[in-house]
């Protein structure tokens, strides 16, 4: 696939950005000629290129289409797509602690991706009536953002949807004090009514 093709020039400047373009490509070419294993097979090297051998599934690009399938309603879902593995494939951070500007950017979009992912598959399981599943999914949401109103409104409707009112005042209560102690702020006029639409005692 084309969008997987990089220069050789390209890589060796990536990876060794302080060095001359002739000691980059000589330490590029290094580092290719030892590689060995299941390493030397997942990549594609020719005398100007290097790109992932077509073989290679790489997990960033699955999770990411995960995630698309899951926000948009009209997609078709894939066997397994609302389940554990699901919410695990989206759960993890892209590339913490790399600071580099594309890799802020990349891992920012992917942040932004997976929570709508995370709160969207929370939402089809709490309509299955999936109750421990949902909550793993939102509180998967809860613990990537804690401050994230609408994670935390994903957690309460699971909640709502059980009939379970003491654990969504809970809920709701432990978000309100943790935004005022955080930002001094209150939970939206939106999350408190969520709580209204509780079923009665």
């Amino acid at each position: 696939m084309r969008d997987r093709l990089l220069t050789r020039n390209q890589v060796a400047g990536t990876l060794w950005p302080e060095s001359s373009d002739a000691h980059a490509g000589a330490s590029l070419r290094s580092a290719v000629s030892r590689l060995d294993g299941p390493a030397r097979r997942a990549l594609k090297v020719t005398a100007h290129d290097l790109s992932l051998d077509e073989g290679v599934v790489v997990d960033v690009h699955y999770s990411q289409a995960l995630a698309r399938r899951l926000i948009d309603r009209d997609a078709p879902l894939v066997d397994g797509d609302i389940a554990t593995p699901a919410v695990s494939a989206l759960s993890d951070d892209l590339l913490p602690g790399w600071y580099e500007d594309w890799a802020v950017i990349a891992a920012e979009d992917w942040r932004q991706l997976r929570m709508h992912a995370l709160e969207a598959v929370a939402a089809r399981l709490t309509a299955a009536d999936r109750f421990a599943e949902a909550a793993e999914a939102a509180l998967a949401a809860v613990r990537a953002e804690p401050l994230r109103e609408t994670a935390r409104a994903a957690l309460i409707r699971v909640h709502m949807a059980e009939g379970n009112r003491p654990d969504a005042m809970g809920e709701f209560e432990r978000y309100r004090v943790l935004l005022r102690a955080e930002l001094g702020i209150e939970p939206t006029s939106r999350l408190r009514d969520l709580l209204s639409d509780l079923p009665p005692r």
